[in-house]
């Protein structure tokens, strides 16, 4: 019988370093804990089944990676209708998302429905935040950011893609900062019977009988549709256009939901939120400017894009202020719409007063209040898409600079120097 020797070791530490699957899912799992957690979609209508629901969450999770800001400017958008648009109460109460805020508000003053009785804690009851998974993404988040932090100090190479995440951390603490006091997947709506008919109360507040609506019959109340939503649900219909739905949109009219994707308008205040905010998301790229890329066109590339994304942030509202200003106000939409009229009976080539007409609105309704002039659509589309392949470039840089990294990117972070010691 032979006998054989079987060498054991005791306690065996882990190997220093980090390797690229480490880098790859850290920063990816941080980026889908951000996205999941914080997105917040609108109370789905009642016929909405659970895959329906999930899809209006996803959704908006599509709209964190693809472009976080975006989401930053919706949830800055309904912060600020819950805030300006509700007149505050004398006790505790949350507003009510289901409904348009302005709306609500207008059939309270006037007296066409009771106000809504609720406690903030009956609220709060309906509410179906995990708080394990927020503790999850708070814990992954602070570990993630620290450990980058102390990267940076102590002189290790840090990848494009934890910047990339790092700027997602930014965006996602706003947001979420934004909806901290929206209800999570609520399911069922609160009912409020009004005293009077729509068209009795259409009536009232202006609208004869006869006037059309587009999404319920009270969005004249609150249909000032803002500079960036007319843009935003442009693009939408475009990709259900060409097939790709993105975004879910509802079928039935009136509304059975508010669509999460819609983009209220900000108040100054959001606004003062917002402008740093991007301004910090979109310098988080110039950190690499010096990095180490696999190759010398990368490096150019990401240079470019870098500029690019913060050219985009400086001059978009400046030019969303210019715009809406000048072509967006009522009365221009008026007189445009007169105008258009005179080209279409008096033009001799007609076909193309009606394919400007056409790309002017491309809405299925042809919904008054969803018409771009092409003075604002040809060049807001232009630096949309060169923002658009941009982003697109990052995200893929991200991925495929992985390939060939400095040596210090492997390397941890050493804490010992941070521990007092004698």
């Amino acid at each position: 019988m032979n006998d054989t020797i079987t060498t054991t070791r005791g306690w065996v530490p882990e190997p220093d370093g980090r390797g690229t699957w480490g880098i790859l899912s850290t920063c990816v799992l941080t980026i889908i804990l951000c996205c999941w957690t914080s997105v917040s979609p609108n109370l789905p209508a009642q016929s909405d089944g659970a895959f329906r629901k999930w899809r209006y969450k996803f959704d908006l999770a599509c709209i964190a990676i693809l472009g976080s800001e975006f989401l930053l400017m919706l949830a800055l958008g309904q912060w600020s209708s819950a805030r300006c648009s509700v007149k505050p109460p004398e006790i505790d109460l949350l507003p009510s998302f289901p409904l348009d805020a302005k709306q609500l508000y207008i059939l309270v003053k006037e007296g066409y429905v009771e106000y809504p009785i609720l406690e903030k804690e009956e609220i709060e009851d309906k509410s179906k935040s995990d708080g394990l998974a927020t503790l999850m993404t708070i814990a992954q988040v602070l570990w993630f950011s620290l450990n980058c932090i102390f990267r940076f100090a102590q002189g290790l190479f840090l990848t494009t893609l934890e910047l990339t995440t790092l700027s997602f951390i930014l965006v996602f603490l706003v947001t979420s900062y934004c909806w901290y006091h929206k209800p999570m997947d609520i399911n069922k709506p609160i009912i409020l019977k009004p005293k009077k008919s729509v068209a009795i109360i259409r009536n009232n507040l202006g609208q004869n009988s006869g006037s059309k609506w587009y999404e319920t019959p009270l969005d004249f109340l609150s249909r000032d549709e803002w500079f960036c939503a007319r843009f935003w649900k442009y693009y939408v219909q475009i990709l259900h256009y060409i097939h790709i739905p993105l975004f879910t949109r509802p079928e039935r009219r009136p509304y059975d939901r508010i669509p999460s994707h819609f983009i209220p308008n900000v108040d100054t205040q959001a606004e003062i939120i917002c402008a740093p905010t991007i301004l910090l998301f979109s310098s988080v790229f110039l950190i690499a400017w010096n990095s180490t890329f696999p190759s010398a066109t990368e490096k150019l590339f990401w240079r470019i894009t870098s500029v690019n994304t913060l050219a985009f942030a400086l001059v978009a509202g400046p030019l969303s202020l210019y715009f809406h200003r000048k072509m967006f106000q009522p009365e221009l939409a008026k007189a445009r719409a007169q105008a258009t009229l005179k080209r279409k009976s008096g033009s001799k080539n007609r076909w193309i007063s009606r394919l400007a007409a056409r790309l002017r609105n491309i809405d299925p309704e042809q919904d008054p209040n969803l018409e771009i002039p092409l003075r604002a659509l040809i060049p807001i589309s232009f630096v949309c898409a060169f923002y658009c392949v941009g982003r697109g470039f990052i995200l893929t840089e991200d991925l495929i600079g992985l390939r060939t990294l400095p040596e210090s990117a492997y390397q941890t972070v050493s804490w010992l120097k941070y521990v007092p010691h004698w």
